[in-house]
């Protein structure tokens, strides 16, 4: 129904979803969201798998070379001043009601989300103009963005319930996760795409490779101390570029992975997953005016730290104008979002120290709407009058 809805108002499945659970649950009162509350640590971890994994085995190795310098510095910039800037904004509507390390974990929740930017340059392919370098950029930048974000989030609500823990420990941590991420993550991949290519026929593989991506985010979690999250998404990539990767080493032993039948049935659950979890966590908020107008003020602050960080980035990276308003209003929030604002109950159910936990999932829920509709709307927009310009010139110069 959400796809259909898209398909006649361009409005995303996304924003129906979360309405949907938003009418029967909050406004209607259909159900009691208690229920649901309590199970929103183990849904949120299921989600948090299954997207990750998901973005790292529909992204090309070769692809991932090519753009993944322009995305990491667009990632990093705009991640952190984004955080940083939403922190100070939100300290000062609050008027230091919470701490500013509160407000850092608020602001670290926000990132781009690649399943809404798909859904966005679905929208712009009506305009016939090549935008595959900026998609591969963006979709990149907001796996890499998710991906950080999971592991500020988690490193600052440890900072939160141990605050003796050094501040210059809390980054060596982030960079060690980041390596041990990596490591286990790829050597994880390689092992697997072995496994899977000794039982290539055999049936219930997928489900298998489903199994095997919990396993890896318990073993990341609990015994490797590395982001969980960081690391699926090494194991995604490695899982479906192992073939490449070892012709170029020189292997003589090929494997070969049913690649586009795990891609097609991984999709599947993902749209699954994705449709259940928006209505999930439509149906457990609870909006008042206070965190509207804190999610608003949140929304305005990611729009203008965009900006300001896009003009930077155009003196580091050469970008065309259609190339640089696109980057711009490409700031949708999405399933990431609402799946990192839940981290705060798994660390800390009874609120003792991160504070209200209904705090960051309404001011998300309300970032998510709001940046979703920017998107969608002002950004074929922009990129619709850039490219008129460009032919109106091309034109007049014939």
């Amino acid at each position: 129904m959400g796809n259909l809805f898209y398909v006649k108002t361009k409005i995303p499945d996304v924003i129906w979803l979360l309405l949907f659970g938003f009418i029967i649950g909050p406004v209607f009162k259909l159900y009691d969201p208690e229920p649901f509350i309590r199970a929103s640590p183990f849904m949120s971890i299921i989600a948090l798998c299954i997207i990750l994994f998901d973005a790292g085995i529909n992204m090309d190795l070769d692809t991932f070379i090519k753009v993944f310098s322009r995305s990491l510095l667009l990632a990093f910039m705009y991640y952190f001043v984004n955080m940083i800037f939403v922190a100070a904004l939100l300290y000062s509507v609050l008027s230091g009601s919470i701490s500013f390390l509160n407000c850092l974990l608020l602001g670290a929740m926000l990132n781009t989300s690649p399943v809404t930017l798909s859904s966005l340059f679905h929208s712009l392919k009506r305009l016939n103009f090549d935008f595959k370098d900026v998609e591969n950029t963006l979709l990149l930048e907001s796996v890499l963005s998710t991906s950080l974000s999971f592991i500020c989030v988690i490193t600052l609500i440890r900072l939160i319930m141990s605050p003796e823990l050094p501040l210059v420990d809390s980054f060596r941590n982030i960079f060690l996760s980041f390596i041990f991420s990596m490591g286990f993550g790829s050597l994880s991949g390689c092992f697997w795409s072995f496994v899977l290519n000794k039982l290539r026929g055999q049936k219930f593989n997928y489900i298998l490779t489903i199994a095997m991506v919990f396993l890896i985010y318990v073993v990341s979690e609990g015994v490797v101390e590395s982001s969980g999250a960081l690391t699926l998404l090494f194991f995604g990539l490695l899982l479906v570029n192992s073939d490449s990767i070892f012709r170029k080493l020189g292997f003589r032993e090929m494997f070969e992975i049913e690649i586009s039948h795990l891609r097609e049935f991984h999709e599947e659950i993902t749209f699954l997953l994705k449709s259940f979890f928006f209505v999930y966590v439509g149906l457990i908020t609870n909006i008042s005016l206070n965190y509207l107008f804190i999610g608003l003020c949140a929304s305005l602050m990611v729009l203008c730290s965009r900006l300001l960080v896009v003009r930077l980035y155009g003196y580091m990276v050469k970008l065309s104008v259609v190339e640089s308003d696109i980057i711009k209003f490409s700031i949708a929030n999405g399933l990431s979002t609402l799946v990192a604002s839940r981290l705060p109950l798994i660390y800390d159910p009874k609120g003792l120290f991160v504070g209200d936990p209904g705090l960051y999932n309404n001011v998300c829920f309300v970032v998510v709407i709001v940046s979703v509709l920017i998107s969608m709307f002002i950004t074929p927009y922009v990129a619709s009058r850039d490219i008129k310009l460009i032919s109106k010139n091309v034109n007049s110069n014939m």
